[in-house]
């Protein structure tokens, strides 16, 4: 009976962190950064800033082609238009510049899950004949996991100051499927959220 309990108790637990994993955000972990001195006006126009060697868009030419370049603009034109921002063509006649940054890296994780031997019996043709209840020693499975965590930055600029008016900041796990361009609409969705939405 209480081998029954226990096993229900790691099912349970197992359930349960894989409704966790289930309700992340598409985004991952967000932080959002909102100057007190320069405003972000609901309804404002935006360009995009020109790309500079300060404002370049990434160092890994994994991300730094047209193609993603192209994705991730269309996500947050999107965004953006959704909350209400209206894009214009040249940055001199926007209020706000966008910019965004985007970083790959290499990570890795220890795991490492203890596991109750099976009992102990005799085993032939027929199949497995348990024991009189003895237990071998438990098993530890140690794995190393091998991941990409990418980090996505977008800014807000406000064009007349130049200072930096709003930021978010997107760091999660990513794999090749997070290029296509519906999980990159999700992803700027989920960043700008909290962006102030509405025509003044």
């Amino acid at each position: 009976m209480s081998t029954f309990l226990n096993r229900t108790a790691v099912a349970a637990v197992a359930l349960s962190v894989l409704a966790l994993a289930g309700c992340e955000t598409p985004a991952g972990k967000v932080n959002v950064l909102q100057s007190s001195t320069t405003a972000v006006v609901p309804g404002s126009t935006y360009a995009w800033a020109p790309v500079t060697s300060a404002t370049q868009r990434s160092a890994d030419p994994r991300v730094a082609n047209d193609i993603i370049n192209q994705r991730i603009q269309t996500a947050v034109d999107g965004a953006l238009a959704a909350k209400g921002y209206r894009r214009v063509s040249s940055p001199s006649q926007a209020t706000l510049l966008v910019s965004y940054y985007v970083g790959l890296a290499a990570r890795s994780e220890i795991q490492s899950n203890s596991m109750g031997a099976a009992p102990m019996g005799a085993c032939g043709f027929r199949g497995c004949v348990g024991g009189w209840g003895f237990y071998g020693a438990p098993m530890l499975d140690v794995q190393t996991i091998n991941y990409t965590q990418g980090t996505m930055i977008v800014d807000l600029v406000d064009r007349a100051s130049g200072q930096l008016a709003w930021r978010a900041t997107s760091d999660r796990r990513v794999d090749s499927s997070d290029g296509d361009q519906a999980a990159l609409n999700a992803v700027a969705v989920d960043m700008l959220k909290t962006l102030p939405g509405g025509v003044q």
